[in-house]
């Protein structure tokens, strides 16, 4: 059993790793600005905050930022206090606690645009979140100087029940899920041909829990299929779902900072034994039936 400290254990991909380390036996703490005591509703931003979790810790998974991209838009200063300056502050946390691994959740974001990306491939951050994210990247490894080990991972777009469905600019399946559930017209921003390479939460999960293994040392691994999944087939897959027809599917026009698409390699994850189990029609239809049950009431997970 490990002492594990989870930032942003309350999000998404957050909630089911915590979700995950406990059933495998180990002690979770939270930090997280929505946790409930006995855990840490600390911001990480602030180094005196996180200077006041006292616990034993083996491990820290990092996981907590700001990853909303029109947000990043806005307000791009908080992708430099949460992601930038949070990143450093755990890092500093760990030095001056003798923590011996941090597990950081980067994003492929850092690559730009391209398919079948490696994590050798050049990096082309386009956006100050991807910026922000690559910072930390370099954040972890420069702190392994002080006998800190990492593993970093690059998670391309993840998804599955559980996801937030009222905010309507996050994940690329989730916005167009809750549009389907909620009526018949369908907002798209930029063309149908955009794709992603999006991953089912659990595989997500399966890939993370990896950042254990000693084999995982100062390594950089993407959490991806391998596989474009286009906009269009998301769109047209939950529409079939639904068991409807009377849909507008409307083009709205591109926002700022929109990639068209990219892909990833993840033979270097595969090599560790790692596979992604949920493939993207079964993956979707656990997401619709989430979020038909969630939007009518049927279900307050």
């Amino acid at each position: 059993m490990k002492n594990i400290l989870v930032t942003g254990g309350c999000g998404f991909i957050g909630r089911n790793l915590v979700k995950k380390l406990k059933s495998l036996g180990h002690n979770v703490i939270i930090c997280d600005l929505k946790a409930e005591s006995p855990d840490y509703a600390y911001d990480i931003s602030n180094y005196n905050e996180l200077s006041k979790i006292t616990d034993t810790i083996d491990i820290i998974y990092h996981m907590a930022a700001q990853s909303y991209g029109y947000r990043s838009l806005i307000e791009p200063e908080l992708d430099i206090d949460w992601n930038a300056k949070g990143t450093l502050n755990v890092c500093r946390f760990a030095k001056e606690r003798g923590i011996k691994k941090i597990v950081y959740a980067s994003t492929m974001a850092v690559y730009g645009e391209g398919d079948w990306l490696k994590e050798t491939d050049e990096l082309n951050p386009l956006s100050n979140y991807a910026l922000s994210k690559l910072y930390g990247e370099t954040c972890v490894k420069q702190f392994s100087q002080f006998g800190i080990d990492y593993t970093i991972f690059r998670i391309f777009p993840t998804y599955g029940p559980g996801q937030n469905l009222t905010n309507g600019r996050q994940g690329i399946a989730a916005v167009f899920v809750q549009q389907v559930v909620r009526g018949n017209k369908i907002d798209v921003t930029g063309p149908l041909d955009r794709y992603r390479d999006i991953t089912y939460i659990d595989d997500n999960i399966d890939a993370l829990i990896l950042g254990m293994d000693d084999r995982t040392s100062k390594e950089v691994y993407n959490i991806c299929t391998n596989t474009k999944t286009y906009i269009e087939d998301i769109i047209n897959k939950f529409i079939k779902y639904s068991g409807r027809d009377n849909f507008e599917v409307k083009n709205i026009g591109s926002e700022d900072g929109d990639q068209f698409g990219n892909t990833g390699n993840n033979s270097k994850l595969k090599a560790l034994g790692w596979i992604p189990k949920i493939g993207i029609d079964e993956g979707l239809k656990h997401l619709y039936q989430y979020a038909d049950k969630t939007i009518n009431g049927e279900s307050n997970e």
